[in-house]
């Protein structure tokens, strides 16, 4: 077997590449496989590398970093909603600022064990997410994800702590930004439909739509997601105040925020949204885009080394 290691030096505000001399030790001390390393050097160039190292052969292709550099190696994967290889396996390292799809696997949490775990993981087939949306600049975009795409204040808080200091590690930064994000942050009037059903309005604070189960830093949403079995899971978080979204942040981080009536469960696999305002949407821990958005489901797609 042949591995690329591709790995984003400037994840976890720079400390993967300052990490990055030990980690390589330790994967020239007990990796089994053959590899070569990427580095990146600019933004989607884990796409590039990623789909570069599955036409060149190699069985693995392993995303060090955070989860916005997962996104962007799944995305190298995949071209017309198909796999370039599908003996081509992604493999995992996360070590960035919020690190929280790999929470959905109960992965290790020191570097030496996830690189002991690769030596023995085999494929898994898990869903992949497919996200129509719009840029700032309205360019229609599409983009894969595998984890969590939300729309409303997870969005603006992402897009506060990309742009600001990730200085302080997941949890820390993200919980910042939603603070910080609240005290000016006013819930969006959201048109949407499920599966080509009647459209419905609400007014939201926040709505998930995942494949994983946790996003911004270790809060816990989706307590009941799976990464396999061909649903999202979609979390309603309706006409929350200020007041009441932080007094409940504890409850979101224990998965326990279904005890609040405005919070609600459906499942979906499809899903399209559209607003009069500005709706800020996350995907993957990456500030992305606008509505509106169409999100659909591909179930089992992408093998992962588990």
């Amino acid at each position: 077997m042949k591995t690329r290691f591709i790995v984003n030096p400037e994840s976890a505000n720079g400390s993967t590449g300052r990490r990055w001399p030990h980690i390589e030790l330790l994967l020239k001390r007990t990796y089994r496989f053959n590899y070569e390393v990427a580095f990146t050097e600019k933004p989607w160039h884990a796409s590039q590398l990623a789909r570069e190292a599955i036409e060149g052969g190699c069985d693995r292709i392993i995303s060090v970093g955070g989860d916005g550099t997962l996104n962007e190696v799944v995305n190298g994967f995949l071209e017309n909603d198909n796999l370039i290889n599908p003996d081509a396996a992604l493999g995992v390292l996360e070590i960035g600022t919020g690190a929280d799809f790999s929470k959905s696997f109960n992965f290790p949490k020191t570097v030496e064990e996830m690189i002991l775990r690769l030596n023995r993981a085999k494929p898994k087939m898990i869903d992949v997410g497919k996200a129509e949306y719009r840029s700032l600049k309205d360019l229609e975009i599409t983009r894969y994800f595998v984890n969590i795409l939300d729309f409303g204040m997870g969005g603006a808080v992402v897009e506060r702590v990309n742009r600001t200091t990730k200085l302080f590690g997941g949890k820390i930064s993200f919980l910042i930004g939603i603070l910080t994000t609240l005290f000016k942050y006013e819930n969006k009037t959201i048109h949407y439909r499920l599966d080509g059903g009647e459209w419905e309005t609400g007014v939201f604070n926040n709505f998930i739509t995942a494949n994983g189960r946790y996003f911004g830093g270790g809060l816990f949403p989706a307590p009941s997601a799976e990464l396999d079995d061909g649903w999202f899971d979609v979390v309603f978080f309706g006409d929350v105040g200020r007041l009441e979204a932080i007094l409940n942040l504890s409850k979101l981080r224990k998965g326990t925020h279904f005890e609040n009536p405005k919070v609600t469960l459906r499942r979906a696999k499809e899903i399209e949204a559209v607003s009069k305002e500005q709706v800020f949407i996350d995907m993957d821990g990456e500030f992305v885009g606008k509505l509106p958005l169409k999100v659909l489901i591909f179930p089992k797609k992408l093998p992962i080394l588990v």
